[in-house]
């Protein structure tokens, strides 16, 4: 058995198909771009390759990484999350390089002939590539190639499962703000790299909802669990959060936010949570997004759309609509009304009709602009090709929205493509597990195509 061994030459290593050079902190292969590895997570590296095929603890890792010093339970879970991430297996491959031996730690394993072999000079691994690249091109057609991989098809690094704000007050004003608070938090997190977000919508009592994750992943993925609850505090609304991690049932991040402050106060906020996981400097806003505001109607509305039932879309309108009368240059409301119209046109009111935009303003940064803009394309002016390519801009700004999924999963089953179109609707429903809909049309498309 060929073990992950020096390169020759250098003080790099070869792991499996990869090569790992310490000095730069890179990960390469031939044909590809380097990957830059964090400190810490070259370091983590570099240990478990000193030690192949042994068992390194916690607390060994936690000695030689970090210097001994006290870390977060995570945190060397999700250092190995993001090594698991950058050091994908080969195709095929049954184990990842690096496992998890229950209750002892990790381990990187000695990589069998069929996965790597020995360095034998450059001339050796160019040969090596073109068999392989012939082997390619024999076998898999470009079409094939160019297909993007789907969304949280590899382990994520973080998942959050994010269950909406509570209201206990049950004040149909309070319920409002919740929901659009919890709405504004899920746009935000959504868009941060590294985390995968799942949404429970109205289950507010629902047991912890991250037991078919492990399943799913494995115990030793990073999940966490954020809740929050909306109180009166001196006259003022305050919303309380948590970040908990749910197999110790352990807090360990709370913040409160003013619930009449910024948008921006809110996403510095979450901001501050998501750092406490381990992902460094997380964004807050992309370049050239729009500034964003605490809109209860247009939040509210937008969580209401998403719903997708004919009374929740009712809801959504009204939202909008309100909106729109105290700030008609609201160029979001009216690019989510546009995208009603287009869907539910006999849910707009025909005195409202007039005043819709015919077409969306498509803001660059913004995926909410893109899903808006692939609704008119799919379902006003039956283009599939250029809704398609509306959702793979939002899908790339913003990998878990779920909504975004549903509707490229209409677009592929109005193509035939009933297989493609389950797939996403499988995705959306994991992203979302309480959107009834979605459930509803997979079943729908399963039993009838896109009809």
């Amino acid at each position: 058995m060929a073990v992950a061994g020096k390169a020759e030459g250098d003080g790099s290593a070869q792991i499996g198909t990869w090569v790992f050079d310490p000095a730069s902190k890179t990960l390469c292969r031939i044909g590809e771009d380097p990957i830059r590895l964090e400190d810490k997570v070259s370091a983590l590296l570099e240990l478990l390759h000193a030690r192949v095929g042994e068992v390194v603890s916690r607390d060994e890792i936690v000695t030689a990484v970090w210097d001994g010093r006290a870390v977060s339970e995570q945190t060397v879970p999700v250092a190995i999350s993001k090594l698991r991430k950058a050091l994908a297996s080969p195709e095929g491959a049954k184990k990842p390089y690096i496992e998890t031996v229950p209750k002892r730690g990790y381990r990187l394993r000695p990589t069998s002939g069929a996965e790597s072999a020995p360095a034998r000079g450059p001339l050796w691994v160019l040969g090596a590539v073109a068999v392989l690249l012939l082997a390619v091109g024999l076998f898999w057609s470009r079409d094939d190639l160019s297909v993007t991989p789907p969304v949280a098809a590899e382990k994520p690094g973080i998942i959050l499962t994010l269950k909406d704000i509570r209201a206990p007050s049950g004040t149909d004003a309070d319920v409002r703000r919740a929901i659009a608070l919890s709405e504004l938090a899920s746009y935000y997190l959504s868009r941060v790299p590294e985390v995968l977000v799942i949404r429970h919508w109205w289950n507010f009592d629902a047991p912890d909802p991250t037991g078919g994750i492990f399943t799913r992943y494995g115990e030793d993925t990073p999940v966490y669990l954020i809740k929050g609850t909306l109180i009166d505090e001196g006259g003022s609304p305050l919303v309380l959060l948590s970040l908990s991690v749910p197999l110790k049932e352990e807090v360990i991040w709370s913040g409160a936010f003013d619930a009449d402050g910024s948008a921006e106060s809110y996403f510095t906020l979450l901001a501050s949570m998501i750092e406490k996981v381990g992902v460094p400097n997380p964004m807050v806003a992309r370049a050239g997004a729009p500034a964003l505001n605490v809109d209860q109607n247009f939040w509210h509305g937008r969580y209401m759309a998403q719903l997708s039932n004919r009374g929740a879309v009712q809801n959504a309108v009204a939202d909008l609509t309100h909106l729109l009368v105290e700030k008609p240059d609201h160029v979001m409301a009216q690019n989510s009304l546009a995208a009603l119209a287009a869907r539910w046109p006999d849910l707009v009111p025909s005195d409202l009709v007039p005043n819709v935009p015919a077409t969306v303003t498509v803001l660059e940064g913004d995926h909410l602009s893109a899903v808006d803009e692939a609704s008119v394309y799919l379902f006003r002016e039956k283009d599939n090709a250029r809704a398609q390519q509306a959702l793979e801009r939002a899908l790339t700004l913003a990998p878990g929205d779920h909504y975004a999924l549903s509707l490229l999963a209409e677009a592929q089953a109005s193509e035939g493509d009933i297989k493609s179109a389950l797939e996403n609707y499988e995705k959306a429903m994991r992203l979302a597990p309480f959107a009834r809909a979605y459930g509803a049309r997979y079943d729908a498309i399963q039993k009838h195509g896109a009809n």
